[in-house]
């Protein structure tokens, strides 16, 4: 394939991207924004190259493209989710990476879509079936819709505070959450 081809074919997997992106509820996309945001902060203190700090900003900022499938009154719930409310919404990372791999995204930014749900150990979370070890890039973004999540209004809870938030983050490194990640949200939280 020519440059410039490749080129025409980028471009027209980031107007793909953008397109949907677009239509998620604006709270989903502020979220997307935050934890793209995040992540790449993540990912230069952690040194990854050009290339790496790439496909982490669009798995971090496409993490949640699957969530365009589920009904709204079950993203927005405020009383507590039904079980077949909490089923479906497991269901996101996989209509997100089956939009991402039909739009023609890199493969490591499907799987940081896929796996973003996966425990750093790969012991739990969802999708299930997926006992594996994330890669670093996914861990990185797992940690940053963390933070992000916990420290934003949700439909069914305000804020938590930063402290309550790295306090959950370090109950579980090793675990749930990668330390390195970790050890930067931290840095960052705390402008150390």
């Amino acid at each position: 394939m020519s440059q410039v081809a490749s080129l025409k074919e980028s471009e027209k997997i980031q107007d793909l991207a953008a397109d949907a992106l677009l239509r998620l509820d604006f709270s989903t996309f502020f979220h997307c924004v935050r934890v793209e945001k995040l992540a790449g902060e993540i990912g230069k203190r952690l040194k990854l190259s050009s290339g790496e700090l790439s496909q982490l900003k669009w798995g971090a900022l496409l993490h949640d493209i699957g969530k365009q499938n589920i009904p709204p009154e079950i993203l927005n719930k405020t009383p507590p989710l039904t079980a077949a409310d909490w089923a479906l919404i497991q269901e996101h990372p996989v209509h997100g990476y089956q939009f991402a791999r039909m739009i023609g995204m890199d493969e490591t930014v499907c799987r940081i879509i896929l796996h973003h749900h996966i425990w750093a150990d790969g012991t739990g979370g969802y999708p299930s079936g997926e006992s594996m070890r994330p890669c670093l890039l996914t861990q990185i973004t797992t940690v940053a819709d963390v933070v992000v999540c916990m420290t934003s209004d949700r439909p069914y809870r305000p804020p938590l505070s930063t402290a309550d938030c790295i306090e959950h983050l370090e109950a579980h490194l090793n675990t749930r959450y990668n330390p390195d990640a970790v050890e930067v949200v931290k840095e960052i939280l705390f402008r150390k």
